[in-house]
């Protein structure tokens, strides 16, 4: 669903694919991020209780429930929870 006119939609593709190609990998994976970081900030506000381990596998388990197995993510879910967090 859009709600941006064709005319505008074309003259956003057009500015896109104007920039260099390093520049749009940069910018999505900067946008990548940023959605990922507010994914975090709503799971903190939403669950101030849990640790930093528990954020990333509720993080994983929210962005991978309809892509993988359930067995297969429970176990990816046990591993980041057992593992060291890491350090930025």
């Amino acid at each position: 669903m859009t709600d941006t006119p064709d005319p505008i939609r074309k003259k956003q593709l057009q500015v896109w694919l104007s920039l260099p190609e390093a520049e749009r990998f940069k910018l999505g994976f900067d946008m990548i991020d940023e959605v990922n970081d507010q994914i975090r900030t709503r799971i903190r506000e939403q669950q101030p209780h849990l640790n930093d381990k528990e954020v990333t596998a509720e993080f994983i388990r929210q962005m991978y429930k309809n892509e993988l197995p359930a067995a297969y993510l429970e176990n990816v879910l046990r591993w980041v929870r057992s593992h060291p967090a890491k350090q930025h």
